[in-house]
């Protein structure tokens, strides 16, 4: 079959490919090396990796600093706004007219923190409805008013609830 020679030509042949894979490797594993060893100083790359891990725990507390101060903030400012956002109600249904029965008009009472707001009195009778509303400020108005929207007023400062429907 094959003599000693040519038996030893396919195994220098062999080898000789190994040894070229072998750098083809090397070569590309070195440039791998270098881009990261480009970050280390000093050629020290454990100390890279320390340094690179430490930068990412700091952004991740700037972050986190950051997305809490933003949300406080946003916290603090719908505090502030709901104070002034319509949050005490009351109404009171009666009969405008002795005409009229069923309670069909009303006086609806809205006001925030402050007791300050409006009162919306609608008057409804066979041949017209009347609507009006009225200014409050710190749980007054400036105009006189109906013995319903009184109690209407005084429901809504009081904070007592006060049902669609019910009679004054």
């Amino acid at each position: 079959m094959l003599n000693l020679s040519s038996l030893m030509f396919v195994i220098i042949g062999i080898i000789f490919v190994m040894v070229v894979i072998c750098l083809v490797l090397a070569i590309m594993n070195s440039s791998r090396i270098s881009s990261f060893m480009d970050y280390a100083e000093d050629g020290d790359l454990m100390s890279a990796v320390k340094d690179y891990y430490q930068k990412i725990d700091e952004l991740a507390e700037t972050f986190n600093r950051s997305s809490d101060a933003v949300l406080e903030n946003r916290v603090t400012a719908c505090e502030h706004d709901i104070k002034y956002g319509l949050k005490k109600c009351a109404i009171v249904n009666f009969d405008a007219f002795d005409d009229v029965t069923g309670g069909m008009s009303f006086a609806l009472t809205l006001l925030d923190d402050h007791n300050d707001g409006i009162i919306l009195t609608s008057l409804y009778g066979h041949n017209s409805s009347n609507t009006y509303i009225r200014k409050v400020t710190d749980g007054k108005s400036d105009i006189k008013l109906l013995d319903e929207e009184k109690q209407s007023l005084l429901y809504a400062v009081s904070g007592k609830e006060r049902a669609v429907g019910d009679n004054g």
